[in-house]
């Protein structure tokens, strides 16, 4: 492993037709788990950055923007949260910002021990969340965990996952999110990362269609990712009784809390989509006009 290469770069290829490239400063870290590849380096301008099997899951630079919009959207819309479960996540980033709830209890299923570990010694101000007593870190599959999940025990269900393939397939299947909705309370809410418009499309309308025979209402979200491929990057948001667009954050919370991207405003934004999002929702979907 070369601790530094003036020409050493990493690329993150999409679908063999585009990428996302990093100008390497110097190789920290990089392992075969019993799952995935797992490298961690330093970069010219992005900070440090970590990748599992060549996909980039974090940087240092911008790691708020998508772990902030994931939590708080969610939590933003229900009044007094006290029960989450994060599958995946083993980087610990949104376990730190559902602590910003002072009554609410994380559960953070990770598959992979190893992620949690080398988040930990390399990302220690995204991974101090373990270190929490509210954080329970609970290795094994987040799929099966919630499978059995006693019925709406829980307010707030997100998954901070790879790219659907491996194991992470399971992740978004219609089994998965009806055992989500079987152990979410009726006004709890799922939200899970779902790509980019760009080189997602029907992956993603395949998603919300499964999502529709779970939950009685489904949105899209979205926010600026510059690290992942096509930099404009969706969420979903589920529920079978919450709308999004009803929740009241305060004006001030990015403030207090010193945020760096999540605000009210930004809340309200993030549904309006523009129309080339909108075709990757399936027809009748409320947000496809």
């Amino acid at each position: 492993m070369n601790d530094e290469q003036d020409d050493d770069w990493f690329t993150e290829r999409m679908q063999g037709v585009a990428g996302v490239t990093f100008k390497v400063t110097r190789r920290l870290h990089q392992e075969q788990s019993a799952f995935q590849r797992i490298e961690v380096f330093e970069s010219a301008h992005h900070g440090r950055v970590l990748v599992l099997d060549d996909c980039i899951m974090l940087t240092e630079l911008d790691e708020f923007i998508y772990h902030e919009m994931l939590t708080h959207v969610a939590a933003q819309a229900l009044p007094r949260p006290r029960r989450a479960l994060v599958v995946g996540g083993g980087d610990g980033g949104l376990a730190g910002e559902l602590l910003r709830y002072p009554d609410l209890e994380v559960t953070v299923a990770e598959i992979d021990e190893r992620v949690v570990r080398v988040s930990q010694e390399f990302f220690p101000a995204v991974a101090r969340s373990f270190d929490d007593p509210r954080v329970t870190l609970a290795v094994g599959d987040g799929a099966r965990l919630l499978a059995g999940a006693t019925p709406a025990s829980l307010d707030l269900v997100l998954v901070d996952s790879t790219d659907p393939v491996g194991p992470a397939t399971t992740l978004v299947t219609e089994d998965f999110y009806q055992a989500a909705a079987r152990a979410l309370r009726a006004d709890g809410v799922f939200v899970a990362q779902t790509q980019s418009p760009f080189y997602h499309a029907e992956e993603i309308r395949q998603i919300y269609a499964r999502l529709g025979r779970a939950f009685a209402r489904t949105w899209m979200f979205w926010a600026v990712c510059p690290s992942y491929p096509g930099f404009f990057w969706t969420f979903c948001f589920a529920s079978q009784s919450l709308d999004p667009l009803a929740a009241t954050p305060p004006l001030d919370l990015h403030r207090r809390w010193g945020l760096r991207y999540y605000t009210a405003e930004v809340h309200r934004a993030a549904f309006a989509l523009p129309p080339f999002a909108q075709d990757c929702l399936p027809e009748g979907h409320p947000q496809r006009r």
